[in-house]
């Protein structure tokens, strides 16, 4: 066993044309002295950039305060993924989470934050991943002087950067993010309560090495336990892409964030029916060359994370970015298909809900976390092309809810075949490569959509009635007020989508689609699970859209109203959560 403290993996995100791509060809390149001097101080292969602590090192040569301080570090560099957007983020997710250990967020500070960069926010807030600002473009703000540092500058362009920059801290704030200028952070626990703000103007070089130094000085406080990994174990990765090369054939630029991989290794690689296949070389793109560009690659027999590398092997051609890969021995390899299995699963959140089809399985759980978050139900979500069944059940639940009969399509090209039948079906289609904006358009479509009033209940669950707790749960309910039908989305107290009713018997055991205020039914909720999701003796009610409560009050009778107002309550205080 030899436990060593792997690179931190960084991703930059934020808003288009606010300077992502310009920062990392700064950070990657910064620059030709340092390049000189420190031969290898940049490596570059497979889609990532090694930034070794030695080039650091000579960015910072003559500031003797940040060399003191370079000396006490453990963690050795950063691995910055080069595939820019929060699109590129959404694709390195593991169970749950992310395999990026940090990011940049970068926001143009004369633009300040847009929708796409709150977009990436949620996103990091949700897989946990903590992040400094970058706020770019100082250079464009009147009388910058490139050559004195952001609190030295003169006074009226001093004021113009303050005012810049709290327009920013004020919208963050509104996001529940608290951020301050990183000088103002004297030690390292400010990091817990505060994300750093780095002025710099990437195309410049400016403010690059203050950036460097936040992100290893937070690596080197807070995640040296995460970052801790054996060289010697079976290799993890993620593919960031899978293409084909002149010469080679279908490879996988793949980032391994765990152990070791080799030439000759098992791998198995995740899917619903994954694939199993040996390495027949690993790749490396010439170090000066960016590697999507490179037409050359350098064979290596080993690589040890945390790094990127090209697989070339036999059996890719149903490989995906985002799709995990296991580096495996022939005895645990029906062990590790089924690991490989359980991480890329179908998302679904009801039975009656949108269908999401994506380029990638990163874009679809981050997709379905942002639609939950606005109370959008999901039929299906999944990574890979829109089918001739997909448009038939989009079609199918258009006629029951229109507003649910909608598919989704990011980064995905849809077959002649395919859009013929879409516009047969006259079916919603929501296409495009940025996620917010095909969220706000539904949400524009929808409102235009002419308010129905939605079925609205509140229901007891009996103690003494349950009959099965899953898969799904039967539960005897007594209907408090309003009416249950087929198909009803229920919630309970908490705000949590408990499941669809996918049956109601009355007293002599037959089926019967609803059932009204003061009566006693056995119910059979589909995700529902007792003493999980659903409360003994607790109460549900039944789940309706931020957009299904807007506007409907002078719809209802007097004792729905209540139910509307308690539903509503429960909503407001999941989002202030």
């Amino acid at each position: 066993m030899t436990i060593i403290i792997r690179n931190p993996i960084v991703v930059v995100v934020g808003h288009v044309d606010h300077g992502k791509t310009t920062l990392l060809d700064a950070i990657r390149r910064s620059r030709t002295v340092v390049t000189k001097k420190e031969a290898g101080g940049i490596t570059q292969h497979i889609g990532a950039t090694n930034i070794t602590l030695e080039h650091i090192s000579n960015l910072c040569e003559n500031n003797p305060s940040y060399q003191n301080f370079i000396k006490n570090l453990k963690v050795r560099g950063l691995l910055f993924i080069d595939t820019p957007g929060h699109e590129a983020f959404m694709t390195l997710r593991k169970r749950g989470s992310s395999i990026a250990d940090m990011a940049i967020v970068v926001i143009d500070i004369n633009k300040g934050v847009e929708p796409q960069t709150k977009e990436s926010i949620k996103i990091l807030k949700e897989f946990k991943v903590p992040f400094v600002i970058a706020a770019n473009k100082v250079d464009a703000i009147m009388g910058w002087d490139l050559n004195s540092k952001f609190d030295n500058q003169q006074p009226d362009t001093s004021g113009q950067f303050y005012t810049k920059f709290y327009d920013i801290i004020g919208q963050l704030n509104s996001m529940n993010i608290n951020a301050d200028i990183f000088t103002n952070f004297k030690k390292p626990d400010d990091y817990k309560e505060s994300f750093a703000v780095v002025p710099l103007a990437a195309i410049a070089d400016y403010g690059i090495k203050d950036l460097l130094l936040v992100l290893m000085g937070i690596a080197n406080k807070f995640l040296l336990n995460k970052l801790e990994t054996d060289s010697d174990t079976p290799g993890e990765g993620m593919i960031l892409e899978a293409r084909d090369v002149t010469g080679i054939g279908k490879t996988i630029d793949v980032i391994m964030y765990s152990g070791k991989i080799s030439k000759g290794d098992t791998i198995v690689i995740g899917g619903m029916i994954p694939i199993v296949t040996k390495v027949k070389n690993l790749l490396l793109s010439p170090e000066s060359e960016e590697m999507r560009l490179a037409k050359k690659f350098n064979t290596t027999d080993e690589a040890i994370a945390a790094c990127g590398i090209k697989i070339y092997a036999e059996n890719l051609k149903d490989a995906e970015g985002g799709m995990p890969i296991y580096v495996c021995k022939p005895e645990t390899i029906e062990e590790t298909k089924a690991k490989a299995k359980t991480e890329t699963g179908e998302i679904s959140t009801s039975q009656n809900g949108v269908i999401i089809r994506t380029d990638t399985l990163g874009a679809v759980e981050a997709f379905a976390y942002l639609l939950n978050k606005e109370g959008i139900p999901i039929k299906n979500a999944r990574a890979g092309r829109v089918t001739k069944e997909d448009v038939i059940m989009g079609a199918a639940i258009a006629e029951t809810d229109k507003k649910s009969g909608v598919i989704f399509v990011f980064n995905v090209h849809i077959a002649e075949d395919v859009e013929n039948l879409i516009y047969e079906k006259k079916l919603k289609i929501f296409k495009g490569e940025v996620i917010y904006r095909l969220i706000e358009g539904y949400k524009e479509w929808s409102r235009n959509i002419k308010k129905e009033v939605p079925n609205i209940a509140k229901i007891q669950v009996l103690s003494n009635c349950i009959f099965r707790a899953n898969n799904p749960a039967v539960v005897g309910v007594r209907i408090l007020n309003g009416e249950i039908k087929t198909g009803m989305r229920l919630m309970n107290t908490r705000g949590e989508l408990v499941g669809s009713i996918i049956g109601i018997e009355a007293k002599k055991g037959e089926k019967v689609p609803s059932a009204k205020k003061g009566e006693e039914v056995p119910v059979s909720i589909d995700k529902g699970e007792i003493g999980k999701n659903i409360d003994k003796d607790g109460i549900l009610y039944s789940f309706l859209t931020f957009e299904e409560t807007a506007g409907i009050e002078g719809l209802l009778g007097g004792e729905e109203k209540v139910v509307l107002e308690e539903i509503k309550q429960i909503k407001r205080a999941t989002v202030a959560k």
